[in-house]
């Protein structure tokens, strides 16, 4: 991280009027605009982000301010101070990590007010990812949230506009299935393995190789409950560091016929040339297995278990081409409920934008409520000392209030009798219409 100079002070390049509540804006790149080479240059990691707070805050780009920053985005959320030009907050990310300014030309992304509450009320409900629905990305959120709040960068409105966009996120994973449909071939070998064999809690496991993919799909399963793993690899080592990382054991690939009778589940992928997992072994080992079914997952090309294994009664066999179909219409199935989550998110957004309207007349309203309590402890105090006096309680409340009724409208009054334009006479009758619901109380 390159320090950031308090002489560099970033000069604003667009001020919003006064009597209007600051805007929200991002900026920010992603997996969608930028690849990892120019994402990785402007990451922040947990230690540089208090600095960075501090930074946007003392040089007055952001009053409030939030940094998203993952392996597929970094994205800064600012409410209010100077920055509200894109060009300032990306001088600043340049200053800040000490890189070209041309890296970024053509990656960044820019938005504001409602399009930015979109943009992140998406990112958090997995609409913006690799994955559509993918869950991580929530708790990313959140996380950079904390981060925020603990350095003081979030006030009051993005203090808001995150816990709207936990709800946002929240109703969308009730109210549609964008997180329920198998979108991988790992997610999609557990989905079935569930529908097959019901809960897998407690159900064993036989992994046969220990490579990328056969870790990922173990990672699943034990998500969902698996109680004990095995694994089976040519290479004892790798084999060894599979089963530690999972609380298992290792064995080697010729245990695999003892290691069948237990299992619930078997996964395999390896390299091997030919099948590892013949008809003959299978058909010998449900013969103990006291009518147990077996779910076998073929994950090889070529193909690690033989075909012929469909055939065993209670034996049932995936290949890499049935798990495919399954994330495939997953996917699909994700793209419609993304669709019905598009519509909740502009509800959403709607709503979120109204509040912040709704900030516009506080001000507003504080001052017709001093002056109008300014005024009424005046006549208070006054018509006190009548009671004070003895007179007639009654009597009294009636002056009172015809007083303070006489007060308060005294200034609105006179204004309408002004001479003025039609036009303002016109606006300021319509005003009054809307304030007193006048017509309402005609009709």
């Amino acid at each position: 991280m390159q320090s950031y100079p308090a002489s560099a002070t970033i000069q604003p390049l667009h001020r919003r009027s006064a009597g209007t509540v600051a805007a929200i804006f991002c900026l920010g790149l992603s997996h969608h605009t930028a690849p990892i080479a120019v994402r990785e240059k402007v990451a922040f990691s947990p230690e540089n982000l208090a600095a960075a707070y501090r930074y946007l805050l003392e040089q007055g780009l952001a009053r409030e301010t939030l940094i998203v920053s993952t392996c597929n985005r970094t994205e800064i959320y600012v409410h209010g101070g100077q920055g509200y030009h894109r060009q300032a907050l990306q001088d600043w990310l340049c200053h800040f990590h000490g890189v070209d300014p041309r890296l970024l030309d053509g990656h960044i992304y820019y938005s504001s007010d409602a399009e930015a509450v979109r943009h992140l009320f998406r990112v958090a409900c997995g609409l913006d990812s690799m994955i559509i629905g993918e869950p991580q990305i929530l708790g990313q959120v959140k996380d950079a949230y904390q981060a925020a709040a603990d350095s003081g960068a979030a006030g009051p409105v993005l203090n808001r506009l995150l816990h709207w966009a936990f709800r946002v996120a929240k109703r969308v994973r009730s109210e549609t299935a964008i997180g329920s449909a198998p979108v991988s071939v790992a997610y999609a070998a557990v989905s079935l393995a569930k529908q097959l064999l019901g809960s897998l809690e407690g159900k064993s496991v036989l992994l046969i190789g220990a490579g990328d993919t056969i870790e990922l799909v173990a990672t699943h399963l034990r998500e969902h409950g698996v109680g004990s793993f095995a694994v089976a690899n040519r290479s004892a080592e790798r084999g060894q560091q599979l089963a530690a990382k999972f609380t298992g054991n290792a064995h080697a690939l010729e245990a695999i016929p003892e290691l069948l009778h237990d299992a619930d589940v078997v996964v395999s992928c390896t390299a091997s040339l030919l099948p590892i997992v013949t008809l003959e072994t299978v058909s010998a080992v449900m013969v103990r297995r006291a009518q147990r079914d077996l779910m076998l997952v073929d994950l090889a090309v070529p193909r690690d278990i033989a075909p012929e294994v469909e055939g065993v009664e209670q034996c049932f066999l995936y290949t890499l081409d049935d798990l495919n179909d399954i994330a495939q219409a997953g996917m699909r199935a994700r793209r419609e409920a993304a669709a019905v989550a598009e519509l909740i998110i502009a509800d959403e957004v709607g709503e979120f934008q109204q509040w912040r309207e709704s900030l516009d007349v506080v001000p507003a309203i504080r001052r017709l409520r001093d002056h109008v309590e300014e005024r009424r402890q005046e006549e208070l105090q006054r018509f006190t000392h009548y009671l004070n006096q003895g007179q007639d309680p009654f009597a009294v409340l009636d002056a009172f209030s015809k007083a303070l009724m006489n007060k308060v409208l005294h200034d609105p009054i006179a204004t309408l009798r002004q001479p003025c334009q039609d036009a303002t006479n016109e606006s300021l009758v319509a005003a009054l219409d809307i304030l007193f619901h006048l017509s309402d109380a005609e009709g």
